[in-house]
């Protein structure tokens, strides 16, 4: 195999131009000598060694995306829709960008930076951080890293983060809900009390009661485990109290709202007739779903692409305009709503 003290002696240059022609540092290199050394790694199919790089401390090429995921006694991290899809899309755009992707699951903030720390790794972007551990990944590594979908504290620490209006997005739903005479309605998440995303979604939905001068009650925020039969069981003790006078049901994700439309159907409720369904994503779920799912629609391949597009721009020291990004909400309206009359 090539090595890169060879391709520089085919070129006339040094090694360390070849290295920076590998790693796309073009300004360091003129367009006439970074042509001629692509064409001659081309034409000589060179392969990098990743293990040379990362012993001998070069550039790895490594972007890990972590996913502070509690979950592996119950769930797969492939088995949740909105993981899965934006975890795919961090893939392509990172490849696309002449990068390598890690995936690391975790619970435990020290043990993922261990992992990057000893891959090499260039820059991390984490899903799924609640404020305490994001402060403790800022504190724990100098290393670049944008976060996705996080809350931080007002603690002084920067912070990169791609995220949506979570507050808006519930807002606008529950005012949809009301438009259709909806009066009595829940909204469930995993937490008590919720937090991070969760806990700005039922705060929207808290304000749009509020402004339609609905009361808001103790029990119309229920939590619900993600655990399977743990969810079911509390899903059908709400069904003995025919679902305790509530109209419509807002699931703070598809993935726990098509659970819960599959089980009152398999219950005798039908959905939107006699029980309103609604979610939080706008996933694959939310279209293959009977009847259609209506949800808070985000652009999960715009976040990934976003969150990439910013993190390799720290990674090379390019300017960065905002380290704070937040996409738009809007509501995809389908057939899970039914009409209060």
């Amino acid at each position: 195999m090539v090595t890169i003290k060879e391709i520089a002696a085919m070129a006339g240059v040094s090694p360390s131009t070849v290295a920076n022609v590998l790693h796309g540092r073009t300004e360091k290199v003129s367009k006439a000598t970074f042509e001629k050394v692509r064409m001659l790694l081309a034409e000589t199919n060179y392969t990098s060694n990743m293990a040379a790089r990362i012993l001998g401390n070069y550039d790895s090429r490594i972007i890990g995306v972590i996913v502070t995921w509690a979950r592996r006694d119950e769930q797969n991290i492939a088995q949740d829709p909105f993981f899965a899809e934006i975890i795919g899309k961090l893939e392509q755009n990172i490849r696309e960008s002449g990068y390598y992707m890690m995936l690391y699951t975790s619970a435990s903030v020290d043990e993922a930076l261990k992992m990057a720390a000893s891959w090499n790794i260039e820059g991390l972007i984490v899903l799924g951080c609640l404020a305490d551990d994001c402060a403790a990944f800022v504190k724990g590594t100098n290393m670049p890293i944008v976060f996705i979908d996080a809350y931080f504290h007002d603690d002084g620490l920067t912070y990169g983060n791609v995220g949506f209006q979570d507050f808006r997005g519930a807002f606008m739903m529950t005012e949809y809900l009301v438009s259709q005479g909806h009066k009595r309605m829940a909204f469930l998440a995993d937490g008590a009390p919720p937090m991070g995303a969760d806990f700005e979604r039922l705060k929207g939905f808290k304000a749009s009661l509020q402004k339609n001068d609905l009361a808001f009650q103790a029990g119309d925020y229920i939590p619900i485990s993600h655990r399977r039969e743990e969810r079911h069981a509390l899903l059908r003790s709400l069904l003995k109290g025919r679902l305790m006078g509530f109209s419509a049901l807002f699931f703070s994700s598809d993935f726990y709202a098509v659970d819960a439309m599959n089980l009152l159907q398999d219950e005798g409720v039908k959905v939107p007739g006699e029980m309103s369904v609604c979610g939080f994503d706008d996933n694959i779920l939310a279209i293959q779903s009977r009847p259609k799912l209506t949800t808070v629609r985000q652009d999960v391949s715009k976040k990934a692409s976003l969150a990439t597009d910013l993190l390799i721009r720290q990674i090379k020291g390019k300017r960065v305009d905002s380290l704070e990004i937040q996409l738009e909400a809007s509501l995809s309206i389908r057939e899970s709503i039914g009409r209060v009359l």
